[in-house]
């Protein structure tokens, strides 16, 4: 087939415009999406989170522990004689005094022995008043010569180891009688001791037994607990540091102390040191062994900014916060210092202030930067 010249420059011009119009539907497709992608990708919305504002206050860096309390005066009193129990006067709570009578033995023996010291008495002091007046006589007649040729200095002398004689047999009796009134003494149980019966362990009836316990008598008005802590807090511990004691046994009551004394010494198989400290009870009686939970104050930081605890974020071994600045969360690093139940210190390198709002609900669904809406209380 043959072609003129017209007409191939006819189909020139015909497929240069079908190319031109493809390419124009096609930049306005590119157009168009472009425009659509633009409207489908929306801003991101605030996420609604509770707020709270730092407070300053004080802090305390405690040390907490667990001990029993217990008493340093606890005396077990024993029976010195082996008698009858003929009467029992306390019972185990009593309240006793000091030089209070406790339990009676049969004391027959022990007064018949005093009656019969008593009669040896009299016997010895009439011996010895006797022997006196004889020598005080015979000295007399030997200084006035009326006894020359009657008395000699023998007899003198005999007088005189007669009434030293006298003399030691009444101090002897003297003797005999302070021991019979002692064992007479003996048959009563008498507290060493002002505080509790804590133990009875003898009934009327029974016959005493020297060096077996009869009562124990417990000082309940100065109690103690004893700490065994590690020698690494050696540094944080010092005589006189405050301490709040409390028990599972009495709900709601708490009981002050300090620390009395530290060991000079560390114990070398546990590698503690024994701390003793001292409750301050104020009338209130504390049973003796009970278990007490002891928070002790270490230090204490005043006028110190706080974080609520519900506000800090813990990843590994980072803790931070969200702090609301501009409508947007904002992490902040924090440094922990000294805490209590509810809040932490914010230490030196926390960037936290005063009037800055930290995120206390609504942490875990934000993140550095994302816009924030504070919901009403």
């Amino acid at each position: 087939m043959t072609f003129d010249k017209t007409t191939l420059l006819l189909f020139s011009l015909l497929f240069a415009l079908s190319c031109s119009r493809s390419a124009g539907q096609d930049a306005e497709t590119d157009d168009d999406s472009a425009a659509g992608a633009e409207e489908v990708t929306p801003e991101k919305e605030a996420v609604l989170i509770r707020a709270s504002r730092l407070t300053l206050g004080t802090v305390e860096k405690v040390l907490e522990s667990t001990a029993n309390v217990m008493s340093m005066d606890v005396v077990e009193l024993m029976p010195e004689r082996a008698e009858p129990v003929i009467e029992v006067l306390v019972e185990e709570g009593d309240l006793v005094e000091a030089g209070q009578v406790l339990a009676r033995l049969r004391d027959e023996n022990a007064i018949l022995a005093v009656a019969e010291a008593d009669v040896r008495m009299m016997e010895t002091q009439q011996a010895m008043n006797q022997a006196q007046r004889e020598l005080e006589r015979d000295k007399k007649l030997m200084e006035s010569g009326g006894a020359t040729g009657v008395l000699s200095d023998r007899d003198l002398e005999t007088r005189r180891q007669t009434w030293d004689a006298s003399k030691t047999a009444h101090q002897t009796a003297a003797v005999a009688r302070d021991k019979a009134l002692l064992d007479l003494a003996q048959c009563e149980l008498i507290s060493p001791i002002s505080g509790t019966i804590s133990v009875r362990d003898i009934s009327l009836g029974d016959m005493a037994t020297v060096g077996q316990r009869a009562f124990e008598i417990t000082d309940q008005s100065r109690p103690k607990v004893v700490l065994y802590r590690p020698q690494r807090e050696l540094n944080d511990l010092k005589v006189g540091q405050r301490l709040v004691a409390t028990s599972d046994a009495f709900p709601g009551l708490s009981v002050g102390g300090y620390i009395e004394r530290i060991a000079p010494t560390v114990d070398l198989a546990t590698g503690t040191v024994k701390v003793t400290a001292a409750l301050e009870p104020k009338g209130l009686i504390i049973p003796i062994g009970i278990l007490a939970k002891l928070a002790l104050v270490l230090d204490t930081h005043e006028d110190v900014l706080l974080i609520p605890k519900k506000a800090l974020v813990h990843e590994g071994s980072l803790v931070y916060c969200y702090v609301v600045r501009d409508g947007k969360a904002v992490r902040v690093d924090v440094v922990e210092g000294f805490q209590n139940e509810d809040k932490v210190e914010a230490a030196a390198g926390t960037d936290l202030t005063i009037d800055d709002l930290v995120v206390v609900v609504g942490s875990d669904r934000i993140s550095d930067g994302d816009p924030v809406e504070i919901a009403d209380e």
